[in-house]
């Protein structure tokens, strides 16, 4: 009895160390339509035997349909980042979502300024944490010629294209820093699709 009893605690303790670890859903309905365990309260139609006053219809109808615009909104920016992403892949032939994906998220990590734009010690950052060997003199000099307004400062644009074109493509095939944050990507992707079991294989822990 005392081991079926500990059998079910562990299994139930199970969920909560789950992994990898899930996002939370978005919940486009108010909190206090549902009980403290996640149940749906069932609302009467009625109260004291009275029908719903219209101005009690209105208030329902009113939530319902700000579910469904946020709902609405929610798709429609999420359709709109896919094709942002797609956009920016048809400007650097070579790369694919999971790169950019990769850039976008190191840019944001390195803007320490958090004002959209990257300094040259930033820059500096990013390709150390890509494993990039190039000289200090050659990242300056392409730093320089990227920053357009010569303010000190690149845009994302400007990152990506100074990432892009660091190393001169051999017969329209990228080459060094390119093709290093193609590697870089990929090595991502095949982490984040093993399992746990694989991963401890693998002495990633």
């Amino acid at each position: 009895m005392m081991g079926q009893q500990a059998s079910a605690v562990f299994s139930g303790l199970g969920r909560f160390f789950e992994y990898p670890v899930k996002r939370k859903p978005i919940c486009f309905y108010r909190q206090e339509d549902f009980t403290a365990t996640g149940e749906p309260i069932k609302k009467p139609t009625t109260i004291d035997n009275t029908p719903m006053t219209d101005y009690d219809k209105l208030v329902e109808l009113f939530y319902k349909r700000l579910a469904e615009q946020r709902q609405f909104n929610q798709e429609m920016k999420e359709q709109d980042r896919r094709w942002s992403v797609q956009k920016v892949v048809q400007r650097f032939p070579g790369w694919n979502e999971v790169t950019i994906a990769n850039l976008h998220s190191l840019f944001l990590l390195f803007d320490n300024q958090t004002n959209g734009m990257l300094g040259f010690d930033d820059f500096c950052a990013v390709l150390e944490s890509l494993g990039d060997e190039s000289s200090m003199e050659q990242r300056k000099e392409k730093f320089t010629s990227a920053d357009t307004d010569n303010d000190g400062w690149i845009t994302y644009d400007e990152f990506l294209s100074l990432v892009y074109n660091f190393t001169p493509q051999e017969e329209g095939a990228l080459t060094g820093l390119a093709l290093l944050c193609n590697d870089v990507a990929e090595n991502i992707q095949f982490v984040s699709n093993l399992t746990v079991g694989e991963q401890l294989e693998y002495g990633l822990f």
